[in-house]
């Protein structure tokens, strides 16, 4: 639905505009040389994407395709590899040490440790609706951890939690705040 009118499908029209969109995508790839940061490919196809969203949005009085998708292009592309910059600047997954192998105890036994000092802490440091956030932001995260049970990213994590409606700030807050208790929470990997 377009400014209260329905707007049809046309399969032919949109192949069209996908490969000319297709070009353009190519050529700010290409221009802002984006393909020295990650695979061509991946690039393309996230550009694609966002472009693609946006079909219905552009509006010819107010400027020329050209310069409606370039410019999302740019955003999106600068966007994707200023994210991925901060993987790639971060160690390799097999560099981390590996809690399971040291400790000779299985993951359930340590995310319930985990989440009972967590819940302990809250309980015992906070109050009224920062506990309420807190409660809801622990059992979150690890909830998250016990899906996936390695090192995914905060990228990753922060959009598992904003899936559940809670904003980054609120998570980075969440995180600030409970690191004045690390010995507390490391003291389960002493014992």
């Amino acid at each position: 639905m377009r400014d209260g009118k329905v707007v049809k499908k046309d399969s032919v029209i949109e192949n069209q505009i996908t490969t000319e969109v297709m070009k353009i995508v190519n050529a700010v790839i290409n221009k802002w040389h984006y393909y020295i940061f990650e695979d061509y490919d991946d690039l393309l196809q996230h550009g694609m994407m966002n472009c693609y969203k946006n079909y219905v949005k552009f509006t010819p009085g107010k400027g020329s395709a050209f310069n409606f998708f370039t410019k999302i292009a740019r955003i999106s592309l600068l966007n994707y590899t200023t994210r991925k910059k901060k993987h790639r600047q971060s160690t390799d997954i097999n560099e981390h040490h590996y809690l399971e192998a040291s400790l000779q105890q299985n993951k359930e036994f340590f995310f319930d440790n985990l989440e009972d000092i967590l819940f302990k802490l809250i309980d015992e440091n906070y109050v009224g609706n920062i506990r309420t956030k807190y409660i809801r932001i622990a059992s979150l995260m690890l909830d998250y951890l016990r899906k996936t049970k390695k090192f995914i990213g905060k990228s990753d994590m922060y959009s598992w939690f904003r899936s559940y409606g809670i904003k980054n700030s609120e998570v980075r807050e969440f995180i600030k705040s409970i690191n004045a208790y690390n010995e507390d929470i490391f003291g389960i990997l002493k014992d």
